[in-house]
């Protein structure tokens, strides 16, 4: 197709570099205009994925993403800002979208992306692309991809390295001929407990949104079949083969072995949910004309706060995450009473040093999850005959759940607890 007229008059000045590109042209600028793009994830990858696939004239653009905007962010999601600190990543991340091509549709789920719901959220997806942050999430969006027979861009980052793929199942190989188990939890660290370079994403991410558009264009070789892999310490790209592995059971379940992994970003708070979250994935878009781009799902030009002080005395639930409180789970109110009760048998930070550095609680012991995984010498408590709690504090009480779980196989007489909403509540109080 070489028609101009589907184009806007601004949409021809954007697109004229593309329209004149031999290679390409007003046709495959059309495919891209006509296409519709599901992106999970609006942090590392996301941020140049969703930049190029909007800037490049992608038509439509689903955005899957329920956290919101944490300075931490910013060394690496460069989509965001100072100013979008606390905003949902989907609305921020929009914004920035319309910004360079205003014509763009764009649907924000600002929830994450499940076994329940995958398949409803890629259904109109001509290609989805996964820039999530967790194996857990990257299980779920890859059975869905492969039952659903949806071609799915996939990267990962960490320390130095990435990689990336596309894969096809019936059409090339999938994901789970590559990884065909998820790792036992905490098996790999992630980005936050091991760093990641903060150009790594902006590198890797290119080339996932460089490989979506070939897809949508029917332009090159794409990486069907192949693993790109970048070391940015050597500055060094290679590749290895991959072929369907034809001993594999195809995928009929999702996400079956990832129970316990989490969800991405999990020590981050949740972004209030869109009015129409419940609605199914094809609802109507949010169009700029009706709704600021930078208005939170609640319509307020600045989100509610996660947790206020004056409700941290009495929770039930972990404001950050929305799980209820269980019973080896203290508040912060708690906590400080057992201290000055004298009641507390030990405390352990299993955030990462450089975390534990900027804030932690007195007493505690700093052993992040990563090494208690392998070694837990150093907590002390776990054989007191008083009774005394041993408590196990994050930054939002996500690692040390993980923590606890970890010592209770252990350690199944400890006295385990804890500290919901981590040291993110308690320093609130």
């Amino acid at each position: 197709m070489n028609d101009l007229s589907q184009f806007s008059r601004s949409q021809m000045e954007r697109f004229q570099r593309h329209f004149s590109l031999d290679g390409f042209g007003i046709e495959a600028q059309a495919k891209l205009l006509n296409s519709r793009v599901v992106v999970i994830g609006a942090g590392g990858l996301g941020a140049p994925i969703l930049t190029y696939l909007a800037a490049a004239g992608v038509g439509t653009i689903d955005v899957i993403d329920h956290d919101v905007v944490d300075r931490s962010n910013l060394h690496r999601q460069v989509i965001h800002s100072e100013s979008s600190i606390g905003e949902p990543k989907t609305a921020s991340a929009a914004a920035v979208m319309r910004g360079l091509h205003p014509e763009v549709v764009i649907h924000e789920h600002r929830a994450p992306i499940t076994a329940a719901n995958a398949l409803e959220l890629i259904a109109e997806a001509d290609i989805v692309v996964d820039g999530s942050d967790n194996f857990a999430t990257r299980y779920v969006v890859a059975d869905a991809c492969e039952i659903a027979d949806k071609p799915m861009v996939s990267g990962s980052i960490l320390r130095f390295a990435g990689q990336v793929s596309l894969f096809w199942a019936g059409h090339g190989p999938a994901y789970r001929d590559l990884y065909p188990e998820a790792p036992d939890a905490g098996e790999v660290p992630t980005c936050a407990q091991a760093g990641v370079l903060g150009v790594l994403p902006g590198v890797i991410g290119s080339i996932m949104a460089t490989e979506t558009i070939k897809f949508l264009t029917g332009i090159g070789e794409t990486l069907l079949g192949r693993v790109l892999i970048y070391d940015a310490l050597n500055a060094s790209f290679r590749e290895i083969g991959l072929h369907p592995d034809p001993e594999r059971v195809p995928v009929t379940s999702i996400g079956a072995d990832v129970a316990g992994l989490g969800g991405f970003s999990a020590d981050a708070p949740a972004a209030a949910a869109a009015p129409n979250a419940s609605a199914p994935a094809t609802e109507p878009a949010t169009e700029p004309a009706t709704e600021p781009a930078t208005e939170s799902a609640t319509g307020q030009s600045e989100p509610e706060p996660a947790a206020e002080p004056a409700a941290v005395d009495d929770l039930d639930f972990n404001p950050f995450t929305g799980d209820p409180k269980l019973d080896d789970e203290l508040t912060p109110k708690q906590l400080r009473e057992l201290l000055e009760a004298g009641a507390i048998g030990g405390i352990v930070d299993v955030r990462e040093p450089w975390e534990h550095q900027m804030g932690t609680i007195e007493g505690a012991v700093n052993i992040p999850l990563g090494d208690l995984w392998h070694d837990d010498a150093g907590v002390s408590g776990l054989d007191d005959v008083t009774g005394k709690p041993v408590v196990l504090y994050c930054k939002i009480g996500v690692r040390s759940r993980q923590a606890l779980e970890v010592l209770r196989q252990r350690h199944p007489e400890a006295e385990l607890r804890n500290l919901i909403g981590g040291y993110e509540l308690y320093k609130q109080l």
